[in-house]
Formats: structure tokens, C-alpha cells, sequence
């Protein structure tokens, strides 16, 4: 939480494998293995596709089927029939490539190798500023941080946002030039849809605190165009929803306002970088007619640096959200407890990890308090800033799997994070750091 806000937060057995004619398959016998795809190796290999050619006259239907069997999806066949394309789980790729490989019906079998744009941001305050979105071991001022999201990682696979409208539960978004508000310029060409101010019952959300377009801008900041930060799901649209004042607090019936507005018209991700020390069942009420109309809801668990969750991340619907630091450990002011589920960088600004002469917070445009027309790069710190990183890899798997529930999105960042902590689940940490590159592949 920004200081000076109230309310802102901020291997089971496989089936036996039936043998065709055509096919001397022999039953494969798989090992777990870790994910390998972690970016500063080369090269950079797609997590979840096998690509194998089989022999002339082999009837790749009955290799498919049987390939099926094992829970192989086809998902290529090359555009001549060259060549078949299998997702796997990541961490069964490498085993089912030696499977394949031992077939006296395969040619050849491999893992399908990236070739990208060079998806390193051009964006200049991106490295090594942006420590917070890399890929492990990925130097920030020459320090190794391995504790970012791995969001180039998942850029380099394709996944941006593209179509998923992400709802900002804020204090409103820096968006447009409306009467004394102007847009921020670092946010100029991102797409934002039905804007709500609760506060003032309006259809201009604009920002009059500077937490909302600070939060917006680590979710959608426009990347690649060679200005300020790089945002996490920046292809994304967004729907600026306001719920605080100008002093950065708000009523909780205002704040169930915005989130039914947001459930209504069309987000499929909400943020809400905000939280109080009870809920209602006004509130409750509102989070969960979001949840079942298929809103991944992630809510910041407070700034409190103590047990107890903030509402409504307190709330099992919404995937409440906990911080770290550079180093991956928790910061004094990060809340955790029972309930908690993911955590995200949300910065330390009482320390200079890697030694860039700045502190370790999160860095995005906003305005100077009081100022809604004077833009800078500011760093901020708080569950907050952690928030949005979740909503962005929400956004980034939707847009690669448009399909998925609201409970499948929640599964893929879960089952994909960084764990830090104790082993496995724990209320520190919940399920570890949040893993963009992995998240995408679940």
C-alpha cells in the first residue's frame, strides 16, 4: 500500500496404450520432471509442444489415437502432413519426446524450439528498472533477480492480453483528457472500455489519487513503444472502474457497485489493489455473482504486516494476493494468513537490493498527489502493486485459452507458481510467486 491511501492497497499411472497394425507402439513409461524452459538458456523451447514425424504409410489417425491415449492433445499437423505437433503437460515433455524417439514408427522426435521478435521491451526504464516482471536470472544492475513473474518469458510464447478486458477497481485511471484530467501519456493507444466512477455516478473514471493509473499501468501499460515502462498484459484492454476518493478510500457498498459494473459489462479480470479489516454482505454478495458470471477476481490481502486477510480478499472467490520483495522474501508491511493464495513482487522501498541507487518499489507512470495533470515514473510498494502483476497473468492466460472459467484461470496461476517458503502451500506465500511463462502453459 502506497502510505499515504486508506483503503488502497493495495505422476499418476498412465493408461495401458492400445497396439494397432500400423504402429509398433511400446507403452511409454514417463518421469515427472521440472519445468526447463527458463529463459538465459539456449535455446528457448516452447514448455508444452512435442513435434514428431512419422515414417511413410504409417497411419499418423491411429498414431494420434494412441498418442491421445497417454493425454496428448494434436495440435499441429504441419501444412503439408510433414509433421504432428503434441501439447503435453511441461513437465512430462521431455519424457514423452525420449517415448517418441524410441518408436520404430517415428523419424524423429523434438521439442519445439521459439524463435521471437526480441521481446525485450524497448520501453527504457524496462531494465533494469523492472526487475519485477523478468525472467529468472535475469540481471537487474547486474544482480541476478529470480524472483519476477517471468513476463518476457510468456511474451516470447505469445501471450499478451490480446482480448481480455481487465477491470481496474481503483481510485480511477488516468485515461483521458476530460476537463481538468489528462490521459497519461504512457497509457496513450491503450484501449479502455465502459469506465465507471462510482463516486460521483458518472461514465468518467478518471483519477484523482494517482494509486489507480499506477496500478493500471503494471496490468496494461502500452509496451514497446519506446516511452517509460513495459506493463504485464499490454495488449489487454482495460475498464477503468473508480471506488475511492481522491484520499484513496470509499465506501464498501461504492466498491460492490463497481464490481457488479464490471461483472455486467464484460470484464473477464478484475483488480482490486484495495481492502478494509471487515467485509459485508453487501460486498460478499457482489463478489460472488462476479465469480459465477466467470470473473477471476484478485484482491490485495493489505498492508497490515500481520495474520488476517483484508476484505474482499478475505473472500474465497477472489484470489487474494500477497507480496515480495527483490530477494523473494516478504516485506514488513505484507499481510498473510489463512486464505491466501498467490503472492507477486510488490516491492520494498526501504531497501536498494540490487543496487541501482533507487528503492526497491514498483515503477509506473502516475501523477504527484494532488496534481492529475503532472506525470512521472514513481516507485511504489505495496500489496497493491503486487495485485495487478496477478490480474495481468490472469489476463495473459485468457488470452491463450479464451475458453477457460474463471476456476481454470485461478488453477493455471496456481499450480504454476514460484514456490518460496515453506514447501508447497503455505500462509506466507500461498502457492509461491506467480509465474507468467508457466501459467500460460496450463
Amino acid at each position: 500500500m502506497h502510505r499515504l491511501l486508506v483503503l488502497a492497497l493495495a505422476a499418476s499411472a498412465l493408461p495401458t496404450i492400445s497396439l494397432a497394425q500400423a504402429l509398433p507402439f511400446a507403452r511409454p513409461q514417463l518421469q515427472v520432471r521440472g519445468f526447463a524452459n527458463e529463459p538465459g538458456r539456449a535455446p528457448l523451447l516452447s514448455p508444452d509442444r512435442i513435434v514428431v514425424r512419422f515414417h511413410k504409410g504409417v497411419d499418423v489417425d491411429t498414431a494420434n489415437k494412441l498418442a491421445a491415449e497417454v493425454g496428448l492433445e494434436v495440435v499441429d499437423r504441419g501444412l503439408y502432413g510433414e509433421f504432428v505437433v503434441f501439447r503435453s503437460q511441461p513437465d512430462m515433455v521431455d519424457s514423452y519426446v525420449e517415448w517418441f524417439a524410441s518408436q520404430a514408427a517415428v523419424d524423429y522426435a523434438e521439442r519445439d524450439p521459439i524463435a521471437t521478435t526480441m521481446a525485450t521491451p524497448t520501453d527504457p526504464l524496462w531494465s533494469p528498472y523492472q526487475w519485477n516482471m523478468f525472467n529468472h536470472r535475469a540481471l537487474s544492475n547486474g544482480r541476478a533477480s529470480n524472483f519476477g513473474i517471468q513476463a518476457d518469458a510468456a511474451w516470447s510464447a505469445g501471450a499478451t492480453g490480446t482480448g481480455v478486458v481487465v477491470a481496474v477497481i481503483d481510485t480511477g485511471v488516468a485515461y483521458e483528457n476530460f476537463g481538468t484530467f489528462t490521459a497519461a501519456p504512457d497509457l496513450v493507444g491503450r484501449t479502455f472500455v465502459s469506465p465507471y466512477d462510482g463516486v460521483a455516478n458518472d461514465g468518467h473514471a478518471n483519477d484523482e489519487n494517482s494509486h489507480g493509473t499506477h496500478v493500471a499501468g503494471t496490468i496494461g501499460q502500452v509496451t514497446n513503444n519506446g516511452v517509460g515502462c513495459a506493463g504485464v498484459a499490454y495488449n489487454c484492454t482495460i475498464m477503468p472502474v473508480r471506488v475511492l476518493d481522491a484520499a484513496g478510500s470509499g465506501a464498501l457498498t461504492t466498491i460492490a457497485n463497481g464490481i457488479s459494473w464490471a461483472a455486467n459489462n464484460g470484464a473477464k479480470v478484475a483488480n482490486m489493489s484495495l481492502g478494509g479489516g471487515a467485509g459485508s454482505t453487501t460486498l460478499s454478495n457482489a463478489v460472488v455473482a462476479a465469480n459465477n458470471a466467470g470473473v477471476s477476481l484478485c484482491a490485495a490481502t493489505g498492508n497490515t504486516g500481520r495474520q488476517g486477510l483484508q476484505y474482499p480478499a478475505a473472500y474465497s472467490q477472489c484470489i487474494a494476493v500477497g507480496t515480495t520483495r527483490f530477494d523473494g522474501r516478504r516485506p514488513r508491511y505484507g499481510t498473510y494468513g489463512t486464505g491466501i493464495d498467490v503472492c507477486a513482487p510488490g516491492g520494498d522501498t526501504s531497501i536498494d537490493q540490487n543496487a541501482d541507487g533507487y528503492a526497491d518499489g514498483i515503477l509506473q507512470q502516475t501523477f504527484a498527489p494532488g496534481a492529475p495533470t503532472s506525470f512521472s515514473y514513481y516507485f511504489f510498494q505495496g500489496t497493491s502493486m503486487a495485485t495487478p502483476h496477478v490480474a495481468a497473468v490472469a489476463a495473459l492466460v485468457r488470452s491463450v485459452r479464451p475458453t477457460y472459467t474463471a476456476a481454470q484461470v485461478r488453477s493455471a496461476i496456481e499450480t504454476s507458481c514460484k514456490d518460496v517458503g515453506n514447501t508447497g502451500y503455505d500462509t506466507t506465500f500461498g502457492y509461491g510467486i506467480v509465474n507468467a511463462a508457466v501459467a500460460i502453459t496450463r
